[in-house]
C-alpha cells in the first residue's frame, strides 16, 4: 500500500499575479522508505472544497483544481511540486488522490476484504491562507466506514517524511479488518480470520469491555476500535473502555485524533476513550499511571511496535506486568498484536513472549494491497497466558 504524503503545508501564494495553491508531495510506502514506482504514470486529482450556506446550513462544495493541467506521478520521482490556480471561492480543504478511483483507498472496504488490487491512500489537508508557524503541519486521512449513513473515520498525522507521528500500515489495515468483522461479516463466518478475537470483542458481558493499547502512536488502531465498538450490531452491552498509552511525545497527536471523533463518541453506546503516558521502562517494573493502575484489562492491543529490537524486552515485560496486575482481580487479559515485519531480528519478540509464558491462541495474515505486487503482509496474533 502506498500513501500520498504532503512534505510541507499547502499555502496560497501569488504566482505570476495569479492566486495559486502551492503543494509539495510524494507517493511512498508508510515509512517513506520506498517511493512509488508505477509501470505507467499515474494521474493525480486535487479536489478543493469551499463552504456555502443552503437552507440555513453550511455545506462543502467540491471543485477540481487540476482541470487545466493533470499532474502525474512517474517511476523514478521523489517529489512532485504543483502550483494550482484557485477559483474565486476561498478553498477550505483539499483532497489529493489518484484520478483513477480503482487505485484509491477511500473506504475500509477498499482495503479489506483484499481484492488483490494495489491502492494508494488519499491525503487531506486544511488550507492556510498565509504561513503560520503556530499551526502544526498536519494532514489527515479519511476512510468511509461500511455504515448506512457513510460515516467516516479520520486521523491526522504530521506532514513530512519522518516515521514519527505517522500512520503505519498495520493500524489502518487492522481497522479495515475490524470494520468488516463488526459491520459486515456474520459472527463465526468462515471469512473471518480471527474468530476468537471477534468473540472476545463482541460477546455479551455484564460489565464494560476494557481495552488497553500500548505504543499507540497517533492512535489509529485504538481510536478505530472505539469507533467500531460504538457501531457494532447486536445487543447493547455496557459501553467499552479504551485507554491508549505511549510516551509523552505522542500525547498531542493522539489527543487531537480523539478530539476528531467527538461527535461520534458522544453517543450513549460509544466507548470511553482516553490517553495516558506509559514508558515501558517503567511498565516492565509494574509502574503504571493512575488510569492503568485503577482498572483491569480484558485485552491489550499492540500495533507495529516490534520494529525496534532495543525495546522488545521492556515491551514483553510490560505486557506480563499488565497481565499480573489484572490477574490479581481474576481477569486474565489477552494480547492482540498487529504488525508488519520490517526485518528478521523482530522475530526475537515471539521468542521472548514464549519464554515469558505467552502462547499463541490464534494467528492470521492480512495481505496488503500493493500495486507492484509482493510486499510483506500484516501479521495478526492473539496471545494468551495460562
Amino acid at each position: 500500500m502506498h500513501y500520498i504524503k504532503l512534505l510541507r503545508p499547502p499555502v496560497v501564494e501569488l504566482v505570476r499575479s495569479e492566486r495559486c495553491l502551492r503543494l509539495v508531495l510524494a507517493v511512498t510506502t508508510d515509512l517513506g522508505d520506498s517511493f512509488f514506482s508505477p509501470k505507467d504514470p499515474v494521474e493525480l486529482l486535487v479536489v478543493g472544497a469551499y463552504t456555502t450556506t443552503k437552507d440555513g446550513k453550511e455545506q462543502l462544495v467540491p471543485v477540481v483544481l487540476t482541470q487545466r493541467n493533470t499532474p502525474k506521478w512517474k517511476a523514478g520521482m521523489r517529489v512532485l511540486k504543483l502550483d494550482l490556480p484557485l477559483p474565486p471561492h476561498p478553498i477550505k480543504t483539499i483532497q489529493i488522490r489518484p484520478a483513477n478511483r480503482q487505485l484509491t483507498a477511500l473506504g475500509t472496504t477498499d482495503i479489506y476484504p483484499p481484492t488483490g488490487q494495489g491502492l494508494i491512500l488519499a491525503a487531506f489537508s486544511d488550507i492556510l491562507l498565509e504561513k503560520n508557524t503556530a499551526v502544526p503541519p498536519v494532514c489527515f486521512r479519511s476512510l468511509r466506514l461500511p455504515t448506512a449513513d457513510n460515516q467516516t473515520f479520520q486521523v491526522e498525522e504530521d506532514m513530512g517524511d519522518s516515521i514519527a507521528r505517522h500512520i503505519w500500515d498495520s493500524g489502518i489495515a487492522t481497522v479495515s479488518l475490524l470494520a468488516d468483522m463488526f459491520l459486515s461479516a456474520a459472527p463465526g463466518s468462515k471469512e473471518n480470520p480471527m474468530p476468537a478475537l471477534q468473540q472476545l470483542l463482541q460477546q455479551d458481558r455484564d460489565r464494560p469491555l476494557s481495552i488497553l493499547e500500548v505504543g499507540c502512536g497517533i492512535g489509529t488502531l485504538g481510536i478505530g476500535m472505539a469507533r467500531l465498538l460504538g457501531l457494532k450490531k447486536g445487543s447493547n452491552p455496557p459501553a467499552a473502555r479504551i485507554l491508549m498509552t505511549d510516551l509523552p511525545e505522542a500525547e498531542e497527536r493522539a489527543r487531537a485524533n480523539i478530539a476528531r471523533q467527538a461527535e461520534a463518541l458522544s453517543q450513549a453506546s460509544a466507548p470511553s476513550l482516553d490517553f495516558e503516558s506509559l514508558d515501558w521502562v517503567d511498565g516492565q517494573n509494574g509502574v503504571f499511571g493512575e488510569q492503568v493502575q485503577a482498572n483491569t484489562w480484558d485485552l491489550i492491543v499492540v500495533s507495529d511496535c516490534t520494529y525496534n529490537t532495543d525495546t522488545l524486552s521492556p515491551l514483553v515485560q510490560t505486557l506480563s506486568a499488565l497481565h499480573r496486575h489484572s490477574a490479581e482481580q481474576s481477569i486474565k487479559p489477552k494480547v492482540f498484536l498487529s504488525t508488519k515485519s520490517r526485518h528478521s531480528s523482530e522475530r526475537e519478540f515471539w521468542d521472548m513472549m514464549a519464554a515469558d509464558g505467552w502462547s499463541i491462541q490464534e494467528e492470521a495474515t492480512l495481505p496488503l494491497p500493493h500495486i507492484n505486487g509482493g510486499g510483506n503482509p500484516i501479521e495478526l496474533y492473539l496471545f494468551e497466558k495460562k
